[in-house]
């Protein structure tokens, strides 16, 4: 696993890691220090993938916990087009509009693919104030 990109300001944050072979095959943790306890942010998942993708869908388990230990673990389901191209295409898929962090601190969240997808070379989250 290595950090792609890692990049965060007032209004958004992008954290995004390489997979190995481009196979995902375990869990990606990526954290988030909150210092805003009123803001509504949309949460998303970014996937970066390739000709190599023949899958129709990605089941995931997302892990959250926050600063306080609250721990939530919920099923999400990426449902990725499939390219006919060589080139890397790039899906964002809303996960939480509006969330609220209401704890200072760092929260964390793991994404857990339910069985090992080829084609997938990179697998990130973003953060993003709404306004």
């Amino acid at each position: 696993m290595v950090v792609a990109v890692s990049c965060s300001d007032a209004r958004r944050s992008i954290a995004v890691h390489d997979m190995d072979a481009c196979v995902w095959s375990g869990a990606e943790e990526f954290s988030y220090d909150n210092a805003d306890t009123l803001a509504k942010r949309d949460i998303s998942i970014v996937v970066r993938y390739s000709k190599g993708y023949v899958a129709d869908s990605v089941a995931l388990r997302i892990l959250s916990i926050s600063p306080d230990s609250m721990v939530v673990e919920e099923p999400f389901t990426l449902h990725i087009p499939r390219v006919a191209e060589v080139r890397p295409h790039e899906q964002t898929f809303l996960y939480r509009r509006n969330a609220v962090l209401g704890v200072k601190g760092e929260y964390r969240f793991r994404l857990t693919p339910q069985h090992s997808v080829e084609g997938i070379s990179s697998v990130g989250i973003v953060i993003s104030d709404n306004e």
